[in-house]
């Protein structure tokens, strides 16, 4: 006997950014198989600015769709678990779905540009595995977040340049870049042959230790040119492929998971002391929080910022992703080409810093630049506090993306693969190679779900006895923030600039962000 679910609620999900603006719903459960424990959800989804292309760089975008669900009568939400197969897709539509079945990626499954539209897109819910019965009433939520696929292959680190150096790699003393061909381990530093090193940890902040602004001790790389250590061969490298957000994390998708929490994990993830330094000065640099549940923010397509690495652990492991390690955003910036000295994510040496940028309808969808723009081409857009540009607050996700004049990847600011923002705005949290802890990291994805306190509890860095990461150890920043530090501001957006790679605070940084990926299905 066949019996369908009951479905109480429709779908909720807040959008990233005009420039992509994903649209999903309704949702409905269709076509129960109550033999096999499984039944479909269906939407509807769209978003704009969508691409496939086979030639190089042979990639594409996608929306990582994850579901979250509860049983009537209750208030805590769990996570879906996917089948590995058997979706049903319109045409035009594919996707890749991992094997741990905690979401999968939707995608063109041809070349094409523009804006995509499906109709009908059907996910299998094994629902039996989640431990919901035949006859169980539900809600029902699906998520999404624009991904990146970055293909398999051979890159550089490190760009060779020979001065205004931050710890940028090199092959072992040469100064010159050094290609990763595969996932196997290597030699960190002490000079040896074909090993991976820092131009001696110059300029580097922290190094060898960190004794001001709130650090920890031991912030910096631990290796040096006399000093070696190992990069296992199980931490990720960017050889292989993965996935990784389109645009920085923001701060809607921060109150998506708040209101998915429970009031124990709200209390914790909100807490003042690693959630903001102080409400009024945050709110001067565009932070725009309730302060209880249900959660909201003005700030919907504004990165989320004073995010410590905790709360960003939280998240990841929350929508089924994990940290991006620091080689895997060289790779996702520069690409397989040969790097340019003093190069940033746009492929050149070049920002635009001659004028001030100035924003429009902040906090809407549509909000832009209105003057500042540079679309020569030549100079690369960059949210930065660097030369003459004096912006007071962060601006909104993948703002230079439908920029006036845009005409390309230089005016955009975008990667060799597309990624937006990878460098200015809200800093990146990356996995660094020079701290013990973080050569630890294997790549394990979070499966969905928080311990009950509203801790990560993945083996991810700053991972304490307990089993949570509740540390900031392990986690460093690339690709640049709005205003830190000082000096040459705009140096720290360079794709090769380890500035603070390998640094971590105990306080809150203005405009600490976060950007996620997933190794690929």
């Amino acid at each position: 006997m066949r019996r369908c679910l009951f479905l109480l609620g429709w779908i909720l999900v807040g959008l990233v950014a005009h420039a992509n603006n994903p649209q999903i719903g309704p949702v409905t459960l269709v076509s129960q198989n109550a033999i096999s424990d499984f039944t479909y959800i269906q939407f509807d989804v769209s978003w704009n600015n969508s691409w496939r292309t086979s030639t190089a760089p042979d990639n594409w975008d996608a929306l990582w769709l994850f579901v979250k669900f509860r049983r009537g009568g209750t208030s805590t939400w769990s996570h879906a678990t996917l089948h590995a197969s058997g979706h049903l897709l319109p045409p035009g539509a594919t996707t890749d779905t991992p094997a741990d079945g905690k979401g999968t990626f939707l995608h063109r499954d041809a070349d094409g540009t523009g804006n995509v539209s499906y109709s009908q897109v059907r996910l299998r819910w094994d629902y039996g595995l989640d431990g919901v019965g035949d006859t169980d009433s539900l809600e029902v939520h699906v998520h999404g977040i624009e991904m990146v696929y970055i293909p398999q292959g051979s890159f550089y680190v490190g760009d060779g340049a020979t001065t205004s150096l931050y710890g940028n790699f090199e092959n072992a003393t040469t100064g010159l870049p050094y290609q990763i061909t595969s996932e196997s381990g290597f030699t960190l530093g002490g000079g040896s042959p074909n090993s991976l090193g820092n131009n001696n940890r110059q300029g580097q902040f922290g190094a060898p230790a960190c004794t001001g602004d709130g650090c920890l001790t031991g912030s910096g790389d631990d290796f040096d040119d006399v000093t070696a250590r190992s990069l296992p061969g199980d931490f990720p490298k960017g050889y292989a492929a993965f996935y990784i957000m389109k645009y920085e994390m923001t701060q809607q998708q921060f109150v998506d998971m708040l209101n998915k929490s429970t009031p124990t994990q709200q209390a914790w993830l909100t807490q003042s002391a690693h959630f903001y330094p102080s409400l009024n000065q945050a709110q001067t640099l565009r932070y725009g929080f309730s302060t209880g549940a249900p959660y909201t923010t003005t700030e919907v397509y504004a990165p989320m910022i004073y995010f410590d690495w905790m709360r960003a652990a939280a998240y990841a492991d929350w929508s089924g992703l994990r940290p991006m390690t620091e080689l895997e955003f060289e790779k996702a910036c520069r690409g397989p080409v040969a790097p340019v000295v003093g190069e940033y994510p746009w492929g050149n040496a070049n920002m635009a810093l001659g004028t001030n940028l100035v924003a429009v309808d902040q906090g809407l969808a549509y909000e832009g630049i209105v003057s500042g723009y540079d679309n020569s081409g030549t100079n690369g857009n960059c949210w930065i506090r660097g030369g003459a540009h004096t912006m007071p607050t962060v601006a909104r996700v993948g703002i230079f993306a439908a920029g006036f004049g845009n005409t390309g990847r230089v005016t955009s600011g975008a990667t060799y693969y597309g990624v937006m923002e990878m460098g200015g705005n809200a800093w990146e949290r990356a996995v660094s190679v020079g701290h013990p802890d973080a050569r630890m990291f294997t790549g394990t994805h979070g499966d969905g779900l928080l311990d009950v306190g509203g801790y990560a509890n993945q083996a991810w860095p700053g991972l304490d006895f307990f089993g949570r990461v509740a540390s900031n150890i392990g986690v460093g920043y690339r690709g640049g923030g709005l205003s830190y530090p000082n000096p040459n501001i705009e140096f720290n957006a360079r794709v090769s600039s380890r500035r603070v790679a390998s640094s971590y605070w105990n306080a809150v940084i203005e405009d600490d962000g976060g950007r996620f990926v997933r190794t690929a299905p």
